[in-house]
């Protein structure tokens, strides 16, 4: 079964569709049993995604159901416990049962609600401790909100999807902090100082406890996966009643797509880096102490990007041709959230950078034994490791 093209077929794109009233209704029969487990919301906007599978590492001696959003390769990516992913055919099964359900009793489910749906759906047949929910878009209107968490993490704030969160730091804090409940855990690994004030008056204002990382841990923001660690180790300290210290934890790099290396016909290094943010991270991190890439740099950085303003993919690019990382190519890839070959090959042009097209010959006709970071939408990244060249 191609879940793919199916979940296309029924569900149409993937695509923000605010509210809460829709999956409530779905999940009516589930939700008050769901919600006695320990439910931990993984909100921000760049570092959630590590920060769930760091979480869920440090778990994995204890039953739990995570979500993640969206998938990079394999829709499976989404539904995991602590043995791992979802069974491919089990997927399948429970798909074709759950739509089967929405059309007996006509919900009006988007893509990503209909794969929570099913992912609430499965996670209550597998009598899990706690549920880790990684929040998809925003929080406060975001399907996990139906839940009320015993803990939110906040690894990081910026701009990214203003037209739907709103251009000001503290109008996308509100709606990252919507998912709180009167006597929630928060932890946070905030930098600016105003926003540290805002995030605690706002906990506050619904009873919520906040901890802040930054009090005592002084990570720069652009070591983005100690800090991840941290806040997950924080995370599972404080549900088990453990004392947290940096001393306890230690980074273990190399999760898929998030500084994974893959050795092969070149050596691949896979930063995943969306947006301006990430981007900017991205580069001081590469040029820290922390990574230290001097003593083998980079023969190539091959980047492709996401829809977004033309304004933050130009920025990225300049970031990439000053970054000194090496080479840089751009390039473009099929799927339904690229921004267009035209958009992409006109900035590329003004920003004085290499534009290839076909992006699998180009890597064919180059050296082996290369050193090729490849950077940008995480979606690209699944793309590229599709191709026959990687």
């Amino acid at each position: 079964m191609d879940l793919t093209a199916w979940l296309l077929t029924h569900y149409g794109q993937e695509q923000m569709n605010p509210g809460l009233d829709r999956i409530k209704l779905a999940l009516k029969d589930i939700l008050p049993q769901l919600n006695k487990l320990r439910i931990v919301i993984i909100a921000g906007t760049n570092g959630k995604g590590e920060t769930t599978l760091r979480l869920s590492e440090l778990l994995k001696s204890h039953r739990h159901c995570t979500w993640t959003s969206p998938h990079i390769t394999r829709l499976t990516e989404r539904f995991r416990t602590e043995e791992g992913e979802i069974d491919q055919e089990v997927l399948e099964k429970l798909i074709l049962e759950c739509h089967k359900k929405v059309e007996e009793h006509h919900y009006k489910l988007s893509y990503y609600e209909f794969l929570f749906f099913v992912f609430c759906t499965w996670a209550q047949r597998q009598n899990p401790e706690f549920l880790l929910l990684e929040v998809g878009l925003g929080g406060r209107l975001d399907a996990v909100n139906v839940f009320d968490a015993e803990m939110v993490l906040l690894p990081s704030i910026s701009r990214d999807h203003q037209e739907i969160l709103g251009r000001r730091y503290d109008q996308i804090l509100k709606e990252k902090l919507g998912t709180l409940r009167p006597s929630t855990s928060f932890i946070h690994f905030l930098d600016r100082k105003y926003l540290i004030e805002r995030a605690r008056s706002m906990a506050d204002s619904v009873g919520a406890r906040t901890i802040s990382l930054n009090d005592t841990l002084k990570i720069p923001d652009f070591d983005f996966s100690r800090r991840n660690l941290a806040l997950a180790t924080a995370a599972f300290c404080q549900l088990f009643g453990q004392d947290f210290s940096q001393n306890e934890w230690n980074l273990v790099p190399g999760l898929e797509n998030r500084g994974e290396v893959v050795k092969g016909r070149n050596e691949w290094f896979f930063y995943g880096s969306h947006n301006v943010d990430g981007m900017r991270k991205l580069i001081q991190f590469l040029h820290s102490e922390t990574y230290n890439f001097k003593r083998s740099r980079f023969d190539t950085v091959i980047a492709a990007f996401s829809k977004r303003d033309s304004s933050d993919l130009k920025v990225m690019m300049r970031m990439l041709s000053k970054s000194g990382l090496g080479n840089v190519v751009i390039t473009t890839f099929d799927h339904p959230k690229a921004a267009t070959v035209v958009e992409i090959e006109k900035l590329s042009r003004e920003e004085g950078l290499s534009f290839v097209k076909d992006i699998e010959n180009y890597v064919h006709g180059q050296n082996k034994n290369q050193r090729v970071l490849v950077t940008g939408s995480y979606y690209f990244l699944g793309y590229f490791k599709s191709l026959s060249c990687f």
